[in-house]
């Protein structure tokens, strides 16, 4: 009983890190957008990263809806990490995914 609760812990200590490793930081996926316009490479979406130069932010437009959608962005692409790796709801909050 008592090894099965160590491997509980140790599983959980291992997605834990695992999703820590993979997810993307709010501050700096801010400051690499507001400087060189970059944030959803750093998110697995290059194609829409070349597409955002290639249009130059969508002349602006793009930049502007982006400048009000990034945080939530940020967020589900965590959530998707999360969802990835197996945590459980529990977990979830651990790392700070819900309030």
């Amino acid at each position: 009983m008592e090894n099965q609760t160590v491997n509980k812990t140790e599983d959980s200590l291992y997605k834990v890190t695992l999703y820590n490793n993979q997810k993307v930081e709010s501050g700096t996926i801010w400051l690499l957008f507001l400087f060189f316009g970059w944030s959803y490479g750093s998110m697995n979406k290059m194609g829409l990263q070349v597409l955002w130069y290639v249009t130059l932010g969508g002349l602006g437009f793009w930049a502007l809806v982006r400048l009000f959608t990034l945080s939530s962005a940020i967020k589900n692409h965590n959530k998707e990490i999360a969802d990835r790796v197996g945590l459980t709801h529990q977990e979830k909050m651990q790392v700070g995914l819900f309030s």
